[in-house]
C-alpha cells in the first residue's frame, strides 16, 4: 500500500482506497479525460490565485504612491517610512508573484 495524490484534490490518500477520504470522489471509475479536466482545473486555480496575488500587489505599490504623491509626508516622518516600506513590500510582492507565473508557465 503506498500513498500517492489524488488526482481530484490533490491530498494524500492510500493508493488502494476506492474514494478519497477528503473530497469523496470515486477513484475507482475515474477515466483519463476526468484526470485530464481535473488537472486542468487545478492549474487553472492556481494560475488566477497568482494572477490574484500580483494585482492586489499592484493595487497596494498604486494606493502608497497616491498617497506619497498626493499628501507629501515630511521627511523622515513616520509616515513617510511606513509609505516607503508598501511600496517597497509591494514591488516585492509583484516581482515574485510574476516570477511564479512565469515558472508556472514554463512547467
Amino acid at each position: 500500500m503506498a500513498i500517492v495524490s489524488c488526482p481530484f484534490c490533490g491530498k494524500k490518500i492510500s493508493s488502494k482506497a476506492a474514494t478519497c477520504n477528503h473530497c469523496g470522489q470515486g477513484l475507482a471509475e475515474v477515466t483519463p479525460e476526468q484526470l485530464e479536466r481535473s488537472d486542468r482545473d487545478r492549474r487553472l486555480k492556481l494560475n488566477q490565485s497568482i494572477n490574484n496575488h500580483a494585482m492586489i500587489a499592484l493595487i497596494l505599490f498604486l494606493g502608497s504612491f497616491l498617497y506619497f504623491y498626493y499628501k507629501m509626508p515630511e521627511p523622515g516622518s513616520l509616515a513617510q517610512n511606513l509609505n516607503y516600506t508598501a511600496m517597497a513590500l509591494s514591488a516585492i510582492w509583484y516581482i515574485v508573484s510574476k516570477v511564479r507565473m512565469i515558472l508556472f508557465k514554463r512547467q
